[in-house]
């Protein structure tokens, strides 16, 4: 079950759960961020209630996490075109 949840300044919780949809992921990365976009593939929602994460990351920090996982166990990454 694909979901993403956030906690805002004001401590508001938000969540996006995508449920079974079929999902777009994006990524988009230059030498200071990392930008995520998964959208859900609804073609039954109007485009003003299309369910979307936007997930912008400095790119040092998202390197370090992705260090750190590679280094506390083997992991399989299968890359799909």
């Amino acid at each position: 079950m694909t979901h993403v949840i956030t906690r805002g300044n004001n401590g508001r919780r938000h969540e996006v759960d995508f449920e079974d949809a079929d999902l777009t992921v994006e990524s988009f990365i230059n030498e200071q961020n990392v930008e995520l976009v998964i959208e859900a593939l609804d073609e039954d929602r109007p485009w003003q209630k299309t369910r979307f994460a936007l997930v912008n990351l400095p790119r040092s920090e998202f390197d370090e996490a992705m260090a750190n996982t590679a280094r506390k166990r083997i992991s399989k990454i299968k890359a799909v075109e």
